[in-house]
């Protein structure tokens, strides 16, 4: 790859499936752009450090009293590591995964997420599962999301089911993408801080592949924390997770329709060779700073690939409007899944971090990122 973050819309539609137009091209409505983006992120180099295990997407890690977990997942099976550190982090030394599901649903499961109950040790993932479609061009894959439990640590897990599917009909083999026929995943998720424990909220921020414009790229959904050991309605199959439809959380998590953020004059339709958009959020709760901060990557067509890497920061969960502009981090030889980790001080992790972290890209760190205040905020222009 050689990637850069300079973006180009495409200008010439031979070859496309869809045509120039408001169906291949978002239109920018400036009523609806994002808050100004007044954080920045200095890179600056650091010493190698790699995840104990292989990974093809996000990697959550978890404390455990002072011990570290950290779940990497690639080609659908999650590996399980343990250590006082992410620098002593190990899997077992019998070359076992160190974690298994205690069912078989006959496709990949990513690991991507993990909250830990800290009052019963409970430990609920949130997974990635890709389905297969016969297409005549060739297998494409979509994804749906899943929930698992565990209560021995991580080392087997207890599949509740999925909660989160595209929506219906948004499926398609009538796509230009090599990998991708519709689906939601490549996805985090994040604790609120609400103390009302009848009002807090898990936050699912996910990647849409399918449906229109409006619908591609990052999206939400949430649901109680209070329903995360039964989230799916166990007469009715309804999930306890809803999607926001851009005006508010309404949309059922089960083949609802969800509006993504951040559309521009650049957006390219995922089904078409030249897509372009951003996809794969990690999002973590930065104590320094008080926001709730996004790295995530932006394809340049072909099977994603990258144009660089962007951030992106609310102070508040509930309303996805309040996300600022996306700003460039780093745009050259990215890969994949951009997240952070946050110091060890801390008990940092992929999802809680201060003003200095690690950056990871698929698995590797070779950088820190320092992020910083442009100028003083006023709280009132970043919420809508």
């Amino acid at each position: 790859m050689n990637p850069t973050i300079t973006i180009v819309r495409v200008l010439a539609c031979a070859g496309l499936l869809l045509a120039c137009g408001p169906a291949a091209f978002a239109q920018v409505d400036d009523a609806a752009s994002p808050p100004p983006n007044t954080l920045t992120a200095t890179l600056s180099t650091a010493p190698l450090q790699t995840f104990p295990g292989p990974t093809d997407s996000n990697t959550p890690l978890v404390w455990i009293g002072d011990r570290l977990t950290v779940f990497s997942s690639q080609s659908g099976r999650t590996t399980r590591a343990t250590g006082s550190s992410l620098d002593d982090a190990a899997m077992p030394e019998d070359a076992e995964p160190g974690m298994a599901y205690t069912d078989d649903i006959g496709s990949g499961r990513w690991l991507e997420a993990v909250i830990r109950d800290d009052e019963t040790g409970r430990l609920y993932g949130w997974y990635h599962n890709e389905i297969p479609t016969d297409c005549p061009q060739g297998i494409r894959l979509w994804p749906q999301i899943g929930a698992a439990i565990s209560d021995d640590d991580g080392a087997t897990w207890d599949d509740l089911g999925i909660i989160l599917t595209p929506r219906e009909g948004t499926v398609s083999c009538d796509t230009e993408h090599p990998m991708t026929d519709g689906g939601i995943g490549d996805f985090s998720v994040i604790l609120d801080n609400n103390e009302d424990p009848t009002q807090r909220f898990v936050y699912f921020l996910f990647s849409s592949y399918g449906g229109d414009l409006e619908e591609q790229g990052i999206s939400f959904a949430r649901m109680r924390w209070i329903d995360r050991d039964h989230p799916l309605d166990r007469f009715s199959g309804e999930s306890a997770a809803f999607k926001w439809d851009g005006q508010d959380w309404v949309a059922p998590g089960i083949g609802g329709r969800s509006v993504a953020i951040f559309h521009d004059a650049e957006q390219v339709t995922w089904t078409s060779i030249a897509n372009n958009g951003y996809w794969g959020p990690s999002v973590h709760w930065n104590v320094d700073l008080q926001r709730f901060i996004v790295l995530m990557s932006r394809s340049r067509g072909g099977n994603y690939e990258s144009a660089g890497i962007f951030m992106t920061y609310t102070t508040t969960l509930d309303d996805p409007r309040s996300w600022a502009q996306p700003k460039v981090v780093i745009g050259d030889s990215q890969g994949w899944y951009p997240q952070v980790v946050g110091d060890p001080s801390i008990q940092g992790t992929d999802k809680l971090g201060g003003q200095h972290v690690r950056y990871f890209n698929q698995g590797q760190s070779r950088f820190f990122i320092d992020f910083s205040v442009d100028a003083p905020i006023d709280a009132a222009s970043e919420l809508r």
